[in-house]
């Protein structure tokens, strides 16, 4: 019995905009070693690139899917 449906909450924009919250955070702690924010500054730019992506996706299969555009 295959799970061909069932996504990882790791793929939900939730979690990428929780990921992109911490990793924007680690980046402003002045507490960190400087490479520390570095990657996570890294990090954040990526996961808020890749939550941006997957919006646009989203909504783009809704509205191929109702028909329009």
């Amino acid at each position: 019995m295959a799970v061909a449906g069932k996504r990882s909450y790791l793929d939900t924009p939730g979690y990428l905009a929780f990921l992109a919250v911490v990793a924007f955070w680690a980046a402003a702690s002045s507490g960190s070693p400087l490479h520390v924010r570095v990657l996570a500054g890294i990090t954040a730019a990526l996961a808020a690139g890749h939550l941006a992506m997957t919006l646009v996706r989203r909504r783009r299969d809704r509205r191929t899917a109702s028909g329009g555009g």
